[in-house]
């Protein structure tokens, strides 16, 4: 594994266990910095199922710099839950046409993580098609 893939690994594993440890621990702060209001018991399961994800992907960001094997599979998940989450945000654009700055810098930062993972995923196979030549 390139110093360049624990970089990233190291990156993603610190922003989502932290993030999501504290939405766990904390739900009501998390809430706060999105603006919920959590007035129901589902309201806090909700945030704390969201937050266990974000843990969950930081955990597999972790596991994948000591696993060589769990990269490409951390890459791909990664890429494909933060497109989806890039999409909703898009969607509510178009349903809301509500774009604050909070909104485009935490698109901007889905963004870079997905181009990254895509990135890493064209290289890592380029490398294994030399590899088997």
């Amino acid at each position: 594994m390139s110093k360049f893939d624990k970089f990233i690994l190291v990156l993603l594993a610190i922003e989502h266990l932290g993030f999501g440890i504290y939405g766990l621990y904390s739900p009501t702060s998390i809430a706060d910095l999105v603006g919920y209001e959590l007035k129901t018991e589902f309201s806090f399961s909700e945030i704390r199922a969201n937050y266990a994800m974000f843990t969950v992907l930081g955990l597999m960001a972790f596991f994948a710099i000591f696993f060589k094997s769990l990269v490409r599979q951390t890459y791909i998940i990664y890429a494909v839950i933060f497109t989806s989450l890039i999409l909703g945000r898009v969607l509510n654009y178009f349903l809301t046409e509500d774009l604050n700055n909070t909104i485009m810098i935490v698109t901007a930062a889905e963004i870079v993580v997905v181009l990254l993972c895509l990135i890493r995923l064209f290289f890592l196979r380029r490398r294994k098609e030399e590899e088997t030549e």
